[in-house]
């Protein structure tokens, strides 16, 4: 099909070019257990052929999605980054969610997280035949199928209702993910940057702008999610101690943080169904300084979480050094509650019905 995308950027190229020096055409990429840094425009940076796409039945390509990112996301998005990095920051409400989503999609997007999910998913569906076949042997008789609890948040409270999945259908499920290793994440990706998103543009957001002479560098993981009091596993975005910090430019960075009305108001009491926002609550993005000593400790930090390449648009000695170890992997916790306890038989030989209690993974 004429004109159909195949380089897909998971990286945004036109996000990119705001890490070019002025005038500059080429970004220097800094490479995990390389020793020397290369030269390259943003074009050719941080895409993969067919990212975003899979092969119908017929064979033919279905680009629908990379089509999509770039029409609801990258278009409407990218000139309102240029804006909060020029130093205008007044955006109304629909304009902030546009960049909200925007940042969100970045985050959940880039080929580190979506092989998580992949990953994810196929410890999720093998951990359900293995529970099958222990509770088999245990019982005496064959279980082939599971019930699952389906809840939009990691609490018992909500809990509705059960989604019964049998043995076969699973197999059938890992049999898919073998075929497409990459189908969970793909589906499953622009929907879960949705829901973050939504949690965003209701945050607190600052611009800061580089005053010093050294630049923001960044990376193909250029969102960086952390919690002030410095711990990460098994928690979400929703989390009052959740931050977010997300280089806009060579020049800017967007920090985002949860409101310190909401923070003192959880502090103050239990929560108890959930705070609802302040009526009439100002959505100003408040702006601030980032001298080379902000700048560089951030650029330490981006480059620890890079995957395999941080881009910078002049050289940084430093990351020739930085980038010769592996990125660590980062712990995260699977939420599951207690099984409930196990059906008992008699002398039945019937298949039986399991439940396990497990949170369909939740972004928030």
């Amino acid at each position: 099909m004429p004109g159909l995308p195949r380089r897909h950027h998971y990286v945004t190229k036109a996000y990119l070019d705001g890490f070019l020096e002025p005038d500059g055409k080429q970004l220097f990429c800094y490479m995990r257990r390389k020793f020397e840094p290369f030269a390259t425009t943003p074009m050719k940076l941080a895409n993969i052929r067919d990212f975003h796409s899979f092969k119908r039945p017929d064979g033919s390509i279905d680009a629908s999605l990379e089509t999509q990112i770039e029409r609801e996301v990258e278009t409407p998005g990218i000139p309102l980054l240029r804006k909060l990095a020029s130093g205008k920051v007044s955006l109304d409400y629909r304009q902030r969610s546009l960049v909200a989503r925007l940042v969100a999609l970045q985050h959940v997007r880039v080929p580190y997280e979506r092989s998580f999910m992949d990953r994810n998913n196929v410890d999720d569906l093998r951990s359900y035949i293995e529970e099958m076949d222990e509770d088999s042997r245990n019982l005496g008789a064959p279980v082939n199928a599971i019930e699952i609890a389906i809840t939009p948040q990691d609490d018992p409270r909500l809990i509705k209702n059960w989604v019964r999945v049998t043995r076969t259908q699973i197999l059938a499920e890992i049999k898919e993910a073998e075929e497409d290793p990459q189908r969970s994440s793909r589906e499953n990706f622009f929907g879960l940057a949705e829901s973050l998103g939504r949690i965003i543009e209701r945050m607190e957001w600052t611009v800061r702008y580089a005053s010093g002479a050294s630049r923001f560098v960044t990376s193909d993981r250029p969102v960086i999610r952390s919690f002030s009091d410095g711990l990460t596993v098994g928690r979400g975005l929703k989390d009052l101690r959740a931050e977010i910090r997300f280089p806009l430019s060579s020049t800017s960075i967007l920090e985002i943080k949860h409101r310190q009305w909401l923070v003192d108001a959880v502090r103050k009491r239990p929560l108890r169904g959930g705070l609802r926002p302040k009526v009439n609550t100002e959505w100003t993005i408040a702006t601030g300084d980032a001298d080379d000593s902000f700048v560089n400790t951030f650029n330490r930090r981006m480059a620890k979480q890079a995957h395999l390449l941080v881009f910078s648009g002049r050289t940084q000695g430093w990351l020739t050094e930085w980038m010769k170890d592996p990125i660590k992997p980062e712990k995260r916790a699977v939420k599951v509650l207690d099984a409930e306890e196990r059906l008992k038989i008699l002398g039945e030989k019937k298949p039986l019905l399991t439940r396990k209690r497990e949170w369909v993974t939740s972004p928030e």
